[in-house]
């Protein structure tokens, strides 16, 4: 039999079916804080430190035994001292009647060492940067002023080096080697059917790392008016430089880490050289 409790309901008149009605009761749901990354520890509160004693121990070093004695590090190939005589024209913005102080900066925008041809101990050096230089002077009316100005150089030299840099392997990009096969009635190419060998090396850079830096310089006052005061200063300038030059290189760590003895073993240069010679 089936329950009809929930589908009358009694009223004055009788009974009538109960109204149904389709809509569910809303919860509220609950937004939950997340986070894409691990979120900060929140802070806490600060303690007040009224003493800390501290103790060091020192110990043996100890390290890994290799096989093969090698390490890929940094090289210093020279270390090289590099003169510029520079001289320049500077115009002031306004009359000055007497130079209080001049700032310098030496920036390189560019140092590039490429192997020489005059040897694998040698390198042509090109160097570009500027003289970043703030005047400050006197305009006569009790006031300083400051001036900014670059002074651009430049030195192209070939220098020798302490150490060699790593032997370089060069790339073939203008020319592609072709494998074209016999035809099948053998009386020429097959133009249908052709491959081609490319390579390329990819060798370590030389970096240049500025030491330090010295001007040496004399400034002469120019384009005077009739009160004394000038607005040109020709400067001519000795610039000397200190750069070291380095290179990433695989060095061995033994005496005999060269010194391969097992006969089919091989290098990664013999065996690119190996196929550069199958070519």
């Amino acid at each position: 039999m089936k329950n009809y409790n929930n589908s009358f309901v009694k009223t004055n008149y009788g009974f009538k079916n109960s109204p149904k009605t389709g809509k569910k009761r809303m919860v509220p749901k609950k937004h939950a804080m997340t986070h894409e990354k691990c979120p900060p520890q929140k802070p806490g509160d600060q303690a007040k430190v009224t003493a800390i004693g501290c103790t060091s121990v020192d110990f043996d070093l100890e390290g890994n035994e290799l096989n093969v004695p090698v390490i890929d590090t940094t090289v210093a190939l020279a270390e090289i001292e590099l003169t510029a005589n520079v001289e320049a024209d500077i115009h002031l913005p306004t009359p000055a009647s007497e130079i209080k102080n001049i700032r310098k900066n030496v920036s390189l925008t560019q140092c590039k060492a490429v192997p020489s041809l005059s040897g694998p101990g040698f390198v042509s050096l090109f160097i570009t940067g500027f003289i970043h230089k703030n005047i400050q002077y006197s305009d006569g009316s009790g006031y300083i002023r400051d001036y900014h100005v670059d002074v651009p150089f430049s030195c192209n030299q070939t220098v020798e080096l302490v150490n060699p840099t790593d032997k370089a392997f060069p790339s073939v990009k203008n020319t592609v080697f072709e494998r074209r096969e016999r035809a099948k009635k053998g009386h020429g190419a097959d133009r249908c059917t052709h491959s081609q060998i490319n390579f390329e090396f990819f060798n370590e850079p030389i970096d240049c790392k500025l030491l330090a830096a010295f001007i040496n310089e004399v400034d002469l006052l120019k384009k005077f008016d009739k009160c004394g005061s000038f607005n040109k200063i020709t400067e001519k300038m000795e610039v000397v430089l200190f750069i070291k030059l380095l290179q990433n290189q695989q060095v061995a760590l033994g005496e005999n880490c060269n010194d391969n003895g097992d006969a089919t073993g091989t290098t990664v240069s013999a065996r690119l050289r190996e196929l550069r010679d199958r070519i």
